[in-house]
């Protein structure tokens, strides 16, 4: 794939697929690495990597292979062995029996997934209450609905979504808290979204949300070799999205993806497949995505430090941005 297609703005599915693959080859390559450590070291724990980075080269598998290896690599960088041959198992485990079909799943319901997501999010796992199994399976039906919308209406935004995403987790914020958050996703757990089932209660409101977090995820599958901004981790600035300052690499995620809702949310509207309502309320939605947008670019633009591949990404994003306005201020003839 060219560098042109692979950093380009719009929804595409062999871009999706590319980055899937890419992320799988890369997994197989770093249990490789990591298998050889072992054994070059004696640890039991070889036998199981190196089996599994082997059945990596044709099996596709669920965020909770990805979040095992974090958890393996990182316990051999700090030297903390205790226990990582079971984990090693388990990571096996979890090739062999292979990537599920696309699913819904309450947060205290989720499987493996709960105590990875504990373990690995540290105390942020916190903000993602367990909610009740029938609540989960009623927003299984709303996120058919939203698909469904997509499928008909953005083909190219349903296939990039369902080729990297097939596991939504269901949760809440906690009692009691402040803040709820909306949706979320994290680089550790490949093919996974968080999704917070008392919002998105219309199917253009899972629309707008998958379009929102897949996007995370594509920016993730897309920076593998390098990252999109090189601005110090520890730097904070204003944030236009969000209340409290925010390191620039979740400025730069938040502007993108806003672009990306615009993009959704004016497609639909143009689609012919929504309500009068619907309609209005999609635009509406572009509406602030774009002002949104505009904010944050303000943002990145002043004190970002882009990559290459971040440059390239952002201003495919400001390109789009810029044209469909201008056509959309284009008089009629």
């Amino acid at each position: 794939m060219t560098p042109e297609n692979l950093l380009a703005f719009p929804p595409d599915a062999d871009r999706a697929g590319f980055a899937d693959v890419r992320m799988h080859r890369e997994l197989a390559a770093s249990l490789t690495h990591l298998s050889e450590s072992c054994a070059e070291a004696g640890h039991p724990a070889a036998a199981p990597l190196a089996e599994a980075a082997r059945l990596l080269k044709t099996k596709r598998v669920g965020p909770e292979a990805f979040a095992r290896y974090y958890i393996i690599g990182t316990a051999l960088l700090d030297g903390h062995e205790a226990g990582l041959e079971a984990e090693a198992e388990a990571l096996l485990a979890d090739v062999q029996t292979g990537r599920a079909p696309f699913h819904v799943s309450p947060r205290g319901g989720a499987g493996a997934l709960d105590d990875l997501m504990n373990r690995q999010m540290g105390e942020e796992a916190a903000n993602f209450a367990p909610v009740p199994p029938e609540t989960a399976t009623a927003f299984a039906t709303r996120l058919s609905a939203g698909l469904d919308l997509l499928r008909h209406g953005l083909p190219a935004l349903h296939a990039e979504i369902t080729t990297i995403v097939h596991h939504v987790v269901c949760a809440t914020a906690p009692e009691g808290a402040t803040v709820q958050f909306d949706g979320a996703s994290h680089y550790q757990f490949w093919g996974l979204l968080l999704l917070n089932p008392r919002f998105h209660t219309t199917r253009l409101a899972i629309a707008e949300v998958l379009a929102h977090e897949s996007a995370h995820s594509l920016l993730f599958g897309l920076t593998i070799e390098e990252p999109l901004v090189l601005n110090p981790g520890d730097e904070r600035f204003p944030s236009p999205l969000r209340a409290d300052p925010r390191p620039m690499d979740g400025i730069y995620h938040a502007t993108f993806v806003s672009a990306r809702m615009a993009w959704a949310m004016e497609g639909l509207a143009a689609s012919g497949l929504l309500s009068a309502e619907e309609k209005a309320e999609a635009l509406k939605a572009a509406e602030a995505d774009r002002a949104n947008f505009a904010s944050g670019l303000s943002v990145v633009d002043a004190h970002g430090i882009l990559s290459p591949t971040g440059q390239r990404i952002i201003d495919n994003a400001r390109h789009w941005i810029a044209r469909q306005g201008m056509d959309a201020a284009r008089p009629l003839s």
